[in-house]
């Protein structure tokens, strides 16, 4: 009698029950489990729900269950919600530094500027690519931290000079003369960067003896190569349980070596595994999912779902155009009577210079990458033209890059696509999106095409002003 009254009421946490697709996920004995959680279905809290579940009802020592996420915002909030001092939750750069033995210094991210912009040619390479020297300086930058997040050696340098064209090889040269230098900087004074954390890790995790029986892994969607190498490494050595949270929807983070395929393609690299959904969201209003979901279903690789809200507000989108944003802006949060607010934007600088006149606004300015995982009443979106750095961005990866960014494209802005929606789900009332007349985004001119397959869907209002 005792089990069978403890069984109801561990599907009860922190006073909200849970639904019928978590109940299963708690519940599920699978050794490798991956849980597609869609936006606002509440997957923090699902997985807080399952490490009390695991310690509570199935007696697993907490010091024996490690959570993983991807930075100390969501590793905070992970804290807050399982609220156990003895669960391990930390980032993966966090665990790597407690796997390597023997700690060194780890280094700015601006050293690597340093040493590229007194190393390479600016002449030679201005000649062949008409680039500036900052843009130059940011490609060679982003070849060397991506070469890294592969845990590549020397040695690949000259496979890719060997498959290049004549002006991709003096590239590469130039590239490799820049890496060759940072690395002797980073071993002469004994540091290490970020890339090399992990790498050290993966090299060290044979001398590694704490022993984990449960591995819980949260914004699984942002994985890459090095980071899924050392979790099953540690896996083979520990023989514990896999639990992995994310969603495909919200891959934003290929530029920093992120594979959205290690989540599509969960089951090549964890054989025998199970694949469980989280299709209810508890945020955004369900006329809003629907098209959210209408519109990221376009990129032909995501995994099929359909999420449904339990928030049936209407009129959720807003289409607004504009000649002046400023005024526009706060003639909204004014005749709206909006309390709570978040302004998103694809690039920094479209947050720049925008005042707001109501003092009393609880407001934040955020890019859309920073917002993943927040939510707020109201979401203004800006910066939706159509131009080289507006949203979607067409600015294409310079082709060098190929060499260490492997994840294909399988559709046009596919990664920007994933980005809109994060920023159009991020509301639980209403999203307002920013344009002006001639010069709409193409992500606006799809959305008006699906307003005419369900009028009330979307609100277009006029230079509001």
């Amino acid at each position: 009698m005792k089990n069978k009254k403890y069984n109801a009421s561990c599907f009860i946490f922190n006073g909200k029950k849970l639904d019928k697709n978590q109940i299963k996920i708690i519940k599920s004995n699978r050794k490798t489990i991956l849980v597609i959680a869609g936006a606002g279905s509440g997957k923090t809290f699902t997985i807080a729900a399952k490490v009390r579940y695991l310690i509570e009802y199935k007696k697993i020592n907490p010091k024996e269950i490690l959570c993983i996420s991807f930075t100390n915002e969501s590793v905070n909030s992970l804290k807050k919600s399982i609220n156990n001092k003895d669960v391990s939750i930390m980032t993966f750069h966090k665990l790597a530094l407690n796997i390597i033995p023997k700690r060194k210094e780890i280094l700015s991210e601006d050293m690597l500027t340093d040493i590229i912009m007194d190393t390479f040619n600016y002449d030679v390479l201005y000649g062949l690519f008409k680039v500036s020297k900052n843009e130059m300086v940011y490609l060679i930058q982003r070849f060397i931290n991506l070469f890294k997040s592969k845990n590549y050696n020397l040695d690949y340098f000259y496979k890719f000079i060997n498959k290049a064209n004549k002006n991709e090889k003096l590239l590469l040269k130039e590239i490799m003369k820049c890496y060759i230098c940072y690395e002797s900087y980073l071993n002469k004074e004994k540091l290490m960067d970020f890339n090399d954390i992990i790498n050290l890790a993966i090299d060290n995790i044979d001398n590694y003896n704490k022993m984990f029986r449960y591995i819980i892994i949260d914004e699984f969607q942002d994985t890459s190569y090095v980071k899924l190498e050392l979790i099953k490494r540690l896996i083979k050595k520990t023989k514990s349980n896999l639990i992995v949270v994310g969603d495909d929807f919200q891959s934003i983070y290929k530029f920093t070596g992120s594979d959205i395929t290690i989540i599509t393609r969960f089951r090549y690299y964890f054989l025998f595994s199970k694949i469980f959904k989280l299709n209810k969201t508890y945020r955004a209003p369900n006329e809003l999912v629907s098209l959210a979901g209408k519109f990221i279903m376009k990129n032909p690789a995501q995994i099929k779902k359909k999420l449904v809200s339990v928030n049936n507000l209407v009129n959720s989108i807003m289409i607004i155009y504009y000649d002046d944003l400023n005024i526009c802006i706060n003639n909204i949060i004014k005749e709206d009577k909006i309390n709570n607010l978040f302004i998103l934007a694809r690039n920094n600088k479209d947050l720049d210079g925008i005042k707001i006149e109501n003092k009393e606004l609880n407001y934040k300015k955020l890019t859309i990458h920073k917002s993943k995982g927040l939510e707020e009443d109201y979401v203004f979106v800006i910066g939706l033209l159509d131009k080289i750095n507006g949203f979607p961005n067409k600015i294409k990866d310079h082709a060098i890059l190929r060499f260490v960014n492997h994840s294909k494209t399988y559709y046009p802005f596919e990664e920007e696509r994933r980005l809109f929606y994060v920023a159009l789900t991020r509301c639980k009332k209403r999203v307002y999106i920013f344009t002006k007349e001639g010069m709409e985004s193409i992500f606006i001119k799809e959305l008006l095409k699906y307003n005419k397959i369900k009028k009330s869907s979307i609100i277009t209002l006029k230079n509001f002003e």
